[in-house]
């Protein structure tokens, strides 16, 4: 089995993996396919949701926006603080791609990373989106009406699902190990293993209906949509499963 890319890689091609091409045994078989097949599953949900809307089955919502406004405090303090932590550890991993590859999980979690790369980084990342809004900005700021189409917000169901179901299933995960959530709380949170599908489905789903919900997108036609997704995704998820060597035949 192949716990990670790396190994994957020198067996398939039968070679031996140096210099930056190391940075493969980062990366986890399973968390790979778990990030497929939220790929594969929400392609799987846009195609749905646009059959569904050429037979007349769903419609675009109208939604309005101000257009024209100059970057605000959060909007620069978000691309700030998202250049830092990006920076800050991208750079590190660059200088020092051993100790990544040796065990990303602890060099992610750690304070190590780079402080200039940091600054640099998030720097950039507020020049550019107080630029971009500058290109933007009117005299006079305007309220625009958009229709926006449901398979236009797939990207943000995905996003949903993802984070709420990864919630989920660690929550559940946590719970059916008490006494390693008791004995060890913060390693048993922060831990990237441990995973209950049961949690991840009821609070991916629990997500996905309310966003759809505030998004006026009828539930059962949602449902619906997101069925064959889901199946593909959980698929998916169980090769990489074997893969990753976990010993799960399903």
């Amino acid at each position: 089995m192949y716990p990670n890319l790396g190994y994957l890689f020198e067996d398939l091609f039968n070679i031996r993996l140096s210099g930056p091409f190391t940075i493969l045994f980062a990366f986890q078989s399973f968390g790979f396919m778990m990030a497929m097949s939220f790929l594969a599953g929400a392609y799987t949900v846009y195609l749905e949701l646009r059959r569904k809307e050429k037979r007349g089955l769903l419609q675009a919502v109208a939604k309005k926006t101000i257009v024209g406004t100059p970057a605000s405090i959060s909007d620069l303090l978000v691309n700030g603080v998202t250049g830092f932590i990006l920076g800050f550890k991208l750079i590190e991993i660059f200088l020092d791609l051993k100790g990544f590859t040796d065990n990303p999980q602890e060099f992610i979690l750690s304070s190590r990373g780079n402080l200039a790369g940091g600054v640099i980084v998030a720097a950039l990342m507020v020049y550019l989106k107080y630029r971009e809004k500058e290109k933007q900005r009117l005299s006079k700021p305007e309220e625009k009406t958009m229709l926006v189409w449901p398979r236009q917000m797939v990207g943000d169901i995905t996003i949903i699902a993802a984070v709420s179901g990864l919630l989920g299933a660690k929550i559940f995960d946590s719970l059916e190990h008490l006494d390693s959530l008791v004995e060890d709380p913060i390693g048993t949170i922060f831990s990237f293993s441990g995973l209950a599908f049961y949690g991840g489905l009821i609070f991916g789903a629990i997500g996905v209906l309310y966003f759809a919900y505030r998004n006026k997108i009828p539930l059962l036609h949602m449902v619906d949509a997101a069925a064959p997704g889901l199946i593909l995704a959980y698929g998916i998820g169980r090769i990489g499963c074997h893969v990753a060597g976990d010993g799960d035949w399903g």
